[in-house]
């Protein structure tokens, strides 16, 4: 079992056709015997016949792999975060360079859900929302530790709010290659301490609030990249290069 299936162990199986994944979508193949790793886009497929993608290339160069060769390929079909073993059955020149796989017998899908948290090893800075006093307190530098489209986890060495507190944190994500700064209202909804070696954490459960749209989209966005990230979909750094 290799470690995708394991982390999808228990999650549901599905045919590739009731997924019905969008012709140009991004798949990510792992060759078994030479661990390569390739970007190549979906142009299509057939039951019982086979899964068409873009020949992928390297450096500018075709990828020479052999016939028969045993792959597994990631993908997304809407919602879902597929893989399904597959084996490389016919490579085709003309008239463009593209591959023929076999077509699956099952996929095994996970749906990404809005709740579906991702790790991340992300600085923030965390303001107190002392409004009623009419200041803000000052700014405690944190870390964000996984984080959702509605939420996330920030630690700290110190107590940052109460329960029921609102804050702001502001934090600079990178999404498709483009840096953004947000700065996203939230409520403390958990606290949970944690030991971290000589010092202790306290992880603050909070919830997302009031967010501009501009911002939800940005955090939904990076997200979304964060978890093809996890599931091995797109490069470490967000890179989805073909």
């Amino acid at each position: 079992m290799n470690q995708l299936q394991k982390r999808l162990a228990g999650d549901v199986k599905k045919g590739l056709a009731e997924l019905a994944p969008r012709v140009g979508e991004r798949v990510r193949l792992e060759a078994r015997s030479s661990r390569g790793r390739f970007n190549v886009q979906l142009i299509g497929y057939r039951q019982s016949g086979s899964v068409v993608v873009t020949a992928p290339r390297q450096s500018g160069s075709a990828v020479v792999l052999s016939e028969g060769a045993v792959l597994t390929a990631r993908m997304m079909a809407g919602n879902w975060v597929c893989s399904f073993d597959t084996r490389l059955i016919k490579v085709q020149a003309q008239p463009y360079p593209h591959w023929h796989l076999a077509f699956p017998e099952q996929v095994d899908a996970r749906r990404l859900r809005t709740h579906t948290r991702v790790p991340v090893n992300l600085a923030v800075s965390v303001d107190l929302d002392d409004s009623e006093m009419g200041m803000m307190g000052a700014p405690v530098s944190a870390w964000c530790s996984d984080i959702h489209i509605e939420g996330a986890c920030i630690e700290a060495p110190k107590l940052l709010a109460k329960i029921g507190q609102k804050i702001f944190v502001t934090a600079r994500v990178s999404v498709a290659g483009i840096d953004h700064v947000v700065l996203a209202p939230a409520v403390v909804r958990k606290l949970h301490e944690l030991e971290s070696g000589a010092f202790n954490v306290i992880a603050h459960g909070v919830e997302f609030v009031e967010l501009e749209e501009d911002t939800r989209l940005i955090l939904a966005g990076f997200v979304y990249q964060q978890h093809l990230v996890e599931t091995g979909l797109m490069p470490e750094g967000g890179d989805p290069a073909l």
